[in-house]
């Protein structure tokens, strides 16, 4: 499941289970509330989200039943577990009927086997919400992926990232967290003779080994309790499309051998399936550790590397491209205000300068979080060294006195010539493209690509 705190609400009139659910879900990562009957059921279903219902069946003014019936008329995706007294079986089959995804009976059983329906039911939500985002997914257009750089390490990066566009080949982008690694795949499937199938990101260490199979394979009507529909993963949506799974060496070796086996044969078996069924993609990984070393230490299958490492691509960390920091600082400033509709800062050279001695540890991400700080913290329109946040100050080694003391022609010379560098690579030198992406008209282009040569 992702990171948000999943929200369950539990119904019932008394007292005893109420407080029964509190104690053993209280040290688990949850947001509970409580009801005491349907109607309140209603009420807090009707202004509040809840991943999970747990609901007695019977109660005064409102029973389970009606309450139910009454959230599937318009809600198929919240899961409900209804709670029976024991020997009610009629009653809880009617609820099924209607839509109840499982059921609990009094007076309680095992309390961890009563976890471990509550924790399934929530990753059964999760998979429900994750097949409605790649169902989206598939609507949207592939667009174009902004680049920004101007350094000979960057430049280097996307000449292989475009040839390997040309080519099928599997890709492998190695790099610390945080240098862009997904945006260069996306700018591969958008160069790529795939570009007009979906492009499927999948970050393999934010799921768990029981998430990651049905994700990425899809499920059979039955294959577990809950799976009420059969459900195709990403690798079946892709459908001529792109998968990057992020973070690949988080996988375990059991989903590393069924990988592999997907890569050889092209086919896939979704969870509880026995046929075969057929698949078209273009694998694009990535990883933040050193793979080769990995697989020497064991941490990861030879005969996999081999398959994913055609083409490999090092992300450089952003303290050894620094001539991007000024375009990347103001890509990001324009981008976060434009978002939210306020006016751009501007960065005083002195500030440049400083942040362009920061070792950025957290490269391009870091970057971009810092930028939407400071245009929070600071109440000017300019942004100086006084105005970074307490973490950042002294967080720099000594700059060279002619960094700081550069003038702001020469600063904004240097940032208008990488800047149109970054911008006829882009286009491919196409004049009028690159001037309906820049905004600028074709006359103020022709003079300013003439002056930088």
């Amino acid at each position: 499941m992702d990171a948000q705190e999943p929200r369950i609400l539990i119904v019932d009139d008394e007292e005893y289970t109420r407080t029964f659910f509190r104690n053993i879900l209280m040290d688990e990562n949850y947001r509970v509330s409580f009801a005491e009957n349907g109607r309140e059921a209603l009420d807090a279903w009707a202004t509040q989200y809840f991943d999970l219902i747990i609901m007695d069946i019977r109660m005064p003014k409102m029973d389970g039943m009606d309450v139910l019936r009454q959230i599937r008329s318009s809600d198929s995706d919240t899961m409900v577990i209804m709670v029976s007294a024991y020997g009610d079986m009629d009653s809880v089959i009617d609820a099924m009927k209607l839509g109840a995804n499982d059921f609990f009976t009094k007076p309680f059983g095992s309390i961890d086997k009563i976890k471990l329906d509550i924790r399934n039911a929530l990753d059964r939500k999760w998979l429900i919400r994750e097949n409605y985002r790649l169902k989206n997914q598939v609507r949207e257009s592939s667009g174009q992926v902004n680049m920004v750089y101007a350094s000979k390490a960057m430049r280097d990066v996307v000449d292989l990232a475009t040839r390997a566009s040309m080519l099928d080949s599997p890709v492998l982008i190695q790099g610390e967290s945080g240098t862009g690694k997904e945006v260069i795949a996306r700018y591969i499937h958008v160069n790529s003779s795939r570009r007009e199938a979906p492009f499927f990101a999948v970050n393999c260490g934010a799921l768990s080994d029981t998430l990651l199979e049905p994700a990425l394979f899809g499920y059979e009507k039955g294959a577990f309790t809950g799976a009420d529909r059969t459900t195709p993963g990403y690798f079946e949506a892709a459908c001529g499309g792109t998968i990057f799974l992020d973070e690949i060496t988080e996988t375990a070796p059991a989903f590393q051998v069924k990988l592999l086996r997907v890569l050889q044969e092209s086919e896939i078996m979704r969870v509880g399936g026995t046929k075969a069924i057929k698949v078209d993609f273009r694998l694009i990984s990535s990883t933040n550790r050193d793979l080769a070393c990995t697989v020497r230490q064991g941490g990861f299958r030879k005969d996999l590397f081999y398959r994913i490492n055609v083409i490999k691509v090092d992300m450089p960390p952003l303290r050894q491209r620094k001539e991007d920091i000024p375009l990347l600082l103001d890509h990001f400033m324009k981008e976060i205000c434009e978002k939210n509709a306020l006016h751009a800062k501007e960065f005083t050279p002195k500030a440049l300068s400083y942040l362009r001695s920061l070792p950025w540890e957290g490269n391009v991400r870091e970057m971009r979080n810092l930028v939407e700080r400071l245009i929070v913290m600071t109440r000017g329109r300019v942004i100086d060294v006084r105005d970074m946040p307490l973490d950042y100050r002294d967080a720099a080694p000594e700059a060279p006195a002619g960094d700081m003391v550069m003038g702001y022609e020469k600063a904004r010379a240097l940032f208008e010539k990488g800047y149109l560098r970054s911008l006829m690579e882009y286009s491919g030198h196409d004049m009028k493209k690159a001037s309906r992406i820049s905004g600028l008209d074709l006359s103020t282009l022709y003079r300013k690509k003439n002056k930088f040569n």
